[in-house]
């Protein structure tokens, strides 16, 4: 699922083989940290740790075995309408797919309305680690090596070439190979919370039925007003979660949830939807009516006591030229 995903954890490089490829031809550098994925039966001379594999990873319905493990391919944009047997990865694909996503994402952002291809806990999307900093620049973590000998930033990325393999890259180019990259920039960049919203729709399929309906705080519903500044919670930060019994405050990272009263959650608000903490004191303070120093002193326990950070600001036009260039 690590590798599924995109977010590594148990390693660092993971390079896919697919069958034909001549393994001479593999020159990403790999140390003992890194993974190579091969054809069962294939032999190789590498620092990675080899795992073999079989079947196929690249069209509908292909089914991988690795390890006494196996998972589908499915298209997203069918991912809610076949019937599921097993484990199953979901990819774009192309650009339907992608359009596809983008209207899940849409729908949950105005309506707070999550489509299940991204709530059902059977499915993980293919390299959606990619969008928690999608304008980063990062030695590719995800390389596939084709049987006609070309290279990608992943099994749905962008060709690269040479030295390129070990050179930092913006990683949206992970996801260049379903779209034209100056869409996919510009869609990336007017969305730049879908990390976030890939974290909430995590959250939406993991909590109990029977706290729905649910609303997730920023999408449908926002718990303070921000005048119109867009900062955005970090990605992993816990999520305020509103039910019919009061707000939670709900965080993926430690599974645990807290039911907090409004003031605390218009201080837990303040402190994610602001760039620093004397920003978020200072509306705390207008928010409360209570005093600067109280404010400042509510953010910093919010920080301390419920982990809770300062958010990110949104990319100026310059940022992400520079990150599509």
């Amino acid at each position: 699922m690590e590798w599924i995903t995109g977010r590594h954890r148990s390693f660092d490089r993971a390079v896919f083989c697919h069958p034909g490829v001549a393994l001479g031809a593999v020159h990403a550098t790999l140390g003992p940290g890194d993974v190579m994925f091969v054809p069962r039966g294939t032999s190789v001379e590498t620092a990675a740790h080899v795992i073999p594999y079989d079947g196929a990873f690249d069209d509908i319905g292909d089914t991988l075995h690795v390890a006494g493990h196996s998972v589908e391919l499915q298209h997203y944009a069918a991912a809610a309408y076949v019937e599921l047997i097993g484990p199953t990865a979901v990819r774009f694909l192309d650009a339907a797919g992608w359009r596809a996503f983008l209207a899940d994402a849409d729908l949950a952002r105005s309506s707070g309305v999550f489509t299940s291809p991204l709530t059902d806990v059977r499915l993980r999307l293919a390299d959606e680690d990619v969008l928690r900093d999608p304008f980063a620049e990062r030695v590719p973590a995800s390389l596939h090596f084709h049987a006609d000998g070309h290279t990608t930033a992943g099994a749905q990325g962008g060709t690269l070439k040479g030295n390129e393999v070990d050179a930092p890259q913006p990683r949206w180019l992970a996801l260049a190979g379903i779209t034209e990259a100056g869409q996919l920039v510009d869609d990336l960049a007017c969305r730049p919370w879908l990390g976030r919203f890939l974290r909430a729709a995590h959250l939406i399929g993991a909590l109990p039925s029977d706290d729905a309906p649910l609303l997730v705080d920023g999408f449908g519903w926002s718990a303070l007003d921000t005048d119109g500044v867009v900062v955005e919670p970090q990605c992993d930060d816990p999520f305020l979660v509103k039910t019919p019994s009061g707000v939670t405050l709900a965080d993926l990272r430690t599974r645990r949830r807290h039911r907090l009263p409004a003031d605390s959650v218009a201080v837990v608000a303040a402190v994610q939807r602001s760039a620093d903490l004397p920003t978020a004191a200072e509306r705390v303070s207008a928010e409360l009516g209570v005093a600067l120093s109280a404010g400042e002193r509510l953010c910093s326990e919010a920080v301390e006591y419920l982990g809770v950070r300062p958010g990110v600001p949104a990319l100026s036009a310059d940022a992400v030229a520079g990150g599509g260039a």
